[in-house]
């Protein structure tokens, strides 16, 4: 198989996503996936550039079913002569392969991942922003279907603009992965925010009934950007709320992105609407933000001391494995894959890998 098939568009395809779905009948059926990844890679090309043992280790030992990263920040492929927000249209499924730097750093990624027995399926911006891939095991089923955004019906295939979306249904499941907005510190951002709340809640509105109509439940994984609680984030929520993004017009606004009230309550309403249940609080229902937080801070640049770093010693919980309501009791775990101020297993992202286990 190319890589250019392992990139290519099959991946829109609605019959089962396996390139190797024509070999022969007789074969027996692969699993669904019943572990679950969500990490924010912070550029997936710098991860396998300049951590690939790293990643290559927790791969080949972890062996999660399924991967949803976060913040690939690698280029759709586009026309040639393409710049960004040009309005062209691009095939934000595949990795650029625009001149021969682009095709050596697509060749790179996808030999790492066809080196571990991952496909691929991406949703992508126009440049090396946000964007986002959905890495499925190839000892599992492939996803029945794929969506790239929330709207569904014939539109489904469009993929949201910056990649932030990817939608895959198996038979016993549906995963919802996205890459949320920055709440950022100005109005705009935070309308910008807002609507993205609200589109997020009507769609998981839309599911929450659905396994009582014999539908999958759905489970909802990501860098969704906000700590749900105050003692989601440490070691000071007060240093987080009051000594950041103060200038707001609205109280509510104001805080580190990601730990102001307007978002916490949004989140509350949100999984209250889909009837989602915070995997991670289900399993370690005591706080406690040094074995919680899925981000930290870096520490300060050599020859500086850690302790230099702004937010060294500091940390928040913004990745998440929801659940539906009616997937409690299969729940085995939901683990934090990563701890510490140096961010030992965070193999170079500020995040660290969120590991989600169901008996389905």
């Amino acid at each position: 198989m190319s890589l250019h098939t392992f990139f290519g568009p099959n991946a829109s395809r609605k019959r089962p996503l396996d390139e190797s779905s024509s070999s022969s009948a007789e074969a027996a059926p692969l699993p669904d996936p019943r572990t679950f990844v969500a990490w924010n890679a912070d550029s997936l090309l710098t991860r396998v550039k300049k951590n690939a043992s790293e990643l290559g280790a927790f791969l080949a030992t972890t062996k999660p079913d399924v991967v949803f990263v976060s913040e690939v920040r690698m280029p759709a492929r586009a026309p040639p002569g393409a710049k960004p927000k040009d309005g062209k249209p691009r095939e934000r499924g595949a990795l650029s392969r625009a001149d021969k730097k682009a095709s050596e750093e697509a060749e790179a990624i996808g030999s790492l991942l066809a080196r571990h027995q991952y496909r691929a399926y991406y949703s992508l911006a126009d440049q090396k922003y946000a964007g986002s891939a959905l890495l499925v095991r190839r000892g599992v089923a492939p996803p029945t279907s794929l969506a790239y955004n929330l709207d569904g019906g014939a539109d489904a295939q469009r993929h949201d603009d910056e990649g932030r979306i990817i939608l895959a249904t198996w038979s016993s499941v549906e995963l919802l992965g996205t890459y949320t907005p920055n709440n950022g510190v100005v109005e705009e951002s935070f309308a910008r925010r807002r609507a993205w709340d609200a589109k997020v809640t009507r769609f998981v509105a839309s599911r929450a009934a659905a396994p009582a109509a014999g539908a999958p439940p759905l489970v909802y994984v990501g860098d969704l950007n906000v700590a749900a609680a105050w003692e989601d984030v440490g070691p000071s929520p007060a240093w987080f709320r009051n000594q950041n993004g103060q200038k707001a017009d609205d109280p509510k606004d104001r805080g580190q992105p990601g730990f102001t009230e307007a978002e916490q309550l949004r989140f509350a309403e949100m999984c209250a609407a889909g009837a989602l249940l915070d995997a991670r609080r289900l399993t370690h229902p005591t706080p406690d933000w040094t074995a919680d937080a899925t981000w930290r801070g870096a520490p300060g640049a050599p020859p500086q001391p850690p302790e230099f770093g702004r937010y060294y010693n500091k940390g928040m919980r913004i990745d998440y494995a929801l659940v539906h309501e009616s997937l409690k009791g299969a729940v085995v775990r939901c683990d934090v894959l990563g701890r510490g101020p140096m961010r030992d297993g965070f193999m170079g992202s500020d995040h660290c890998p969120l590991l989600l286990e169901l008996k389905l």
